[in-house]
């Protein structure tokens, strides 16, 4: 009899122990993979901001073209093309040319407010990327 009641504390014991181990388990692992999911889009958004402005460096007057570049991978844009990443909009890219038409002329490609959502229910359902600014000197020849 006393055998029995015995087994029953150590299988008792045994679950609850999984349970917290499984419990630190999946925690560590949504972590990480939210983790991984800001470096990867943060590392994305600087590859799109800087394809946009090597783009612009030879064609520092054409905003939309730019813009498209970060968004689209193209220039010109017909129909419904998709982003290539998602809930990437022009609206979320800035393009700036201090001192045109001088020597010291760039071009300045900004993405700011791309949302991230994080599959851990702990943390904020969303969250804004910090802002990425990529600039380059303009290839223009000045007159």
């Amino acid at each position: 009899m006393r055998l029995r009641r015995k087994n029953r504390a150590v299988r008792g014991s045994a679950m609850v122990e999984s349970a917290l181990v499984l419990l630190t388990f999946f925690v560590m692992l949504i972590g990480t993979i939210d983790f991984g999911q800001v470096l990867f889009f943060h590392q994305s958004l600087v590859e799109r901001a800087r394809t946009a402005v090597r783009y612009g460096v030879t064609n520092p007057t054409d905003t939309a073209g730019i813009k498209n570049m970060a968004v689209y991978n193209t220039v010109t844009v017909t129909g419904t093309p998709s982003a290539v990443l998602p809930s990437l909009t022009t609206a979320m890219v800035t393009v700036t040319n201090p001192d045109v038409n001088t020597s010291s002329a760039r071009v300045v490609v900004t993405i700011s407010g791309y949302p991230i959502v994080f599959l851990s229910p702990y943390i904020a359902q969303s969250f804004s990327n910090l802002a990425i600014t990529v600039a380059m000197s303009s290839e223009t020849q000045v007159p």
